[in-house]
């Protein structure tokens, strides 16, 4: 089958939304021809990976828009220009391809990422079945825990959910919901975002595939903690502050390192130098997601204290690697995991501090087993390649 993947993100070795696009080409790629239509920016780390690990059946379509859009819509780091980046970024690749499209009889096109429901899609005009998914962005911050946050994030919260409500009433969206012959959920918590009359085609199913890395761990005497993340609120970065004050009571050799980077960054940083805990809590920055998985053997736990969560995919690769995780209920983790003995920690109706109680309580249930046993788990089955697809593409 030819599938013309629509990856807007999809840089290896990366994380996030780019480990979406880029897990979903090495796979569709085994058992047939792949189309991904991309950045030009993701260009040679795509050509690298490709040429390394001497993946086939795949041919790249890489787009920019012009310049002076760049300018005028993307300008600096800014998101929500990003997303009105991405937006047009559809329009264009639409009417430059389409032509394309038809003369390489491409049986499918499937749009990954981005991820988020919000951006419509016009490639789902060129008559041929389509699928819009994995989507997420329906998930929100407990209203308990929202008080808590700083202004800025709170209103970046409020303005999320505002947008989010009004949605549904986007022509381009109703019409690329009306072409896909399927939409994929990363969750339940999105559906109430998209019009009924479309939820006969939505399935929930995991963004990513389960890929195993096979690294063994080595226990250490004195419990090293580890945190994955943009350093944002609604990762839970406040509540990681709140937990280490009372893990000092356990041992003072407990370590935290912390690997991203955000806007909470200095905030953190006055948080160690303040409480004296620059041997105890170190910040390392975003690094290479290969360099990151081989670290996870210095590691007792991942610490993952994600709000409002659509993914999570460091769980998968740290559950695989032998590493228990302590994370939330939150809609992503409660996706990819269905049973695990350490169980999840409660984020609703509830507060900072009973948040941060519970991690508490579950570090020292792990600090106190002598044994420093791995917990059983049990991820979602359609995080399987041969379910996920077959699933999918089964219309």
């Amino acid at each position: 089958m030819k599938i013309l993947l629509s990856a807007y993100a999809c840089e290896p070795n990366t994380g996030s939304e780019h480990q979406i696009g880029w897990s979903w080409i090495k796979t569709l790629s085994q058992k047939n021809k792949v189309f991904v239509l991309t950045r030009k920016k993701n260009k040679k780390k795509l050509l690298k990976e490709i040429l390394l690990k001497k993946i086939k059946n795949v041919s790249f379509l890489f787009y920019d828009l012009p310049d002076f859009f760049i300018k005028i819509i993307k300008g600096g780091n800014n998101k929500s220009n990003s997303y009105l980046y991405f937006l047009f970024w559809h329009v264009f690749i639409y009417f430059k391809y389409k032509k394309l499209i038809k003369e390489n009889k491409i049986d499918l096109i499937h749009h990954v990422t981005f991820t988020s429901f919000r951006i419509p899609n016009l490639l789902c005009l060129c008559n041929i079945p389509f699928i819009y998914g994995p989507l997420a962005g329906g998930e929100t911050v407990p209203l308990k825990v929202l008080k808590k946050f700083t202004t800025k994030s709170k209103l970046t919260e409020v303005l999320r959910n505002i947008s989010n409500s009004y949605v549904r009433f986007s022509l381009l969206l109703n019409i690329t919901l009306f072409r896909a012959k399927k939409i994929i959920l990363t969750s339940e918590t999105s559906r109430k975002f998209i019009p009924k009359f479309y939820h006969k085609k939505i399935q929930i199913i995991p963004a990513l595939f389960n890929e195993k890395f096979f690294y063994k761990l080595k226990k250490n005497n004195n419990l090293k903690i580890c945190f994955i993340g943009r350093l944002v609120e609604w990762k839970g970065v406040e509540i990681l502050k709140k937990l280490f004050l009372k893990i000092e009571t356990l041992n003072k050799k407990i370590t935290l390192d912390i690997y991203g980077n955000g806007p909470r960054k200095n905030n953190l940083e006055n948080f160690i130098i303040k409480n004296n805990f620059e041997n105890k809590i170190k910040i390392f920055g975003h690094i290479d997601q290969k360099k990151l998985i081989k670290s996870f053997k210095k590691y007792d736990l991942l610490i993952f204290p994600t709000l409002r969560d659509s993914g999570g995919y460091v769980i998968i690769e740290a559950l695989n690697n032998n590493l228990n995780v302590i994370t939330t209920n939150a809609p992503g983790p409660k996706t990819i995991i269905r049973n695990y003995d350490l169980g999840f920690v409660d984020i609703f109706n509830t507060t900072f501090d009973q948040i941060a109680n519970q991690f508490f309580k579950k570090i020292k249930l792990y600090y106190d087993d002598k044994n420093k046993r791995f917990y059983k788990y049990k991820l979602n089955k359609l995080l399987s390649k041969k379910n996920k697809i077959k699933k999918i593409y089964n219309f």
